[in-house]
């Protein structure tokens, strides 16, 4: 969901001056969500990911594996339409999303932190529970990270290629963040972010929603983010809350 650019920005000030080569780590959240999506009736998303990364040299990967439970099923937990005609409440498991990314630049004395990533969406949710459409996506992006004094700003730009579900013809939308985070104490960072998308469907909406986030650094091993979001259009939710707890091995 929401943590990963301003985790990404956050590496600027929380990290370690001396990671490892090799570094494996784990993390798990929460996630909740409601808005109506432009149909009038209320949907609300539970999101619970439990995450695995690996990192050695410029190369990290990544596996997310969600549970969900959607109330009123209209869109998944990352604003993607969803088939119609299931129960009012639905729960399950997600999507698996597997990813690669790959260091151009590594921001190394406050410089430019540069990153090419890749993901797979596999469609391990039921679609038949409006958990997932039931098809693969693909998705390619570019992450970049830049301090300027005590602010980093940071933005991504990504496509996402969508499979169409039976009877569906889903546009390849364009997606990019924008935004910013300061320190605020030891180990901690808080920031904003501005994310945009194009319209997956033709009478639907862009994604236009602002992040609120604040991220700690609790000691070697372990951080914690919570964030905030305000949706502000039919293809974002009302209002959106969440956390993430991280663990490096």
């Amino acid at each position: 969901m929401r943590p990963a650019l301003p985790l990404f920005a956050c590496l600027l000030f929380c990290s370690s001056a001396s990671a490892p080569a090799d570094t494996f780590s784990a993390s798990i959240g929460m996630d909740y969500s409601s808005g109506d999506y432009g149909t009038g009736t209320t949907s609300e998303i539970w999101y619970v990911p439990v995450v695995g990364k690996y990192e050695t040299g410029p190369m990290t990967y990544k596996v997310t594996v969600p549970w969900l439970r959607i109330t009123n099923p209209e869109v998944g937990p990352n604003g993607d339409p969803l088939p119609g005609g299931c129960h009012a409440v639905e729960s399950g498991l997600g999507d698996t999303v597997a990813s690669a990314a790959y260091a151009l630049l590594d921001g190394r004395d406050g410089g430019l932190m540069l990153d090419l990533i890749g993901k797979v969406k596999f469609p391990t949710a039921d679609e038949k529970q409006c958990l997932g459409t039931g098809e693969y996506d693909y998705t390619g992006q570019v992450d970049i990270a830049q301090a300027f004094g005590p602010v980093t700003g940071f933005a991504t730009l990504g496509w996402k290629k969508f499979g169409d579900p039976p009877g569906s013809d889903f546009k390849d939308p364009i997606f990019t963040s924008l935004g910013f985070a300061i320190p605020v104490g030891k180990g901690s960072s808080a920031g904003a972010s501005y994310d945009w998308r194009q319209k997956v469907v033709s009478t639907g909406s862009e994604i236009q929603e602002l992040t609120l986030f604040l991220t700690h650094k609790l000691n070697r091993e372990w951080k914690v983010q919570l964030y905030a979001v305000k949706g502000f259009s039919d293809a974002s939710p009302d209002a959106e809350a969440g956390m993430m707890v991280f663990h490096t091995f």
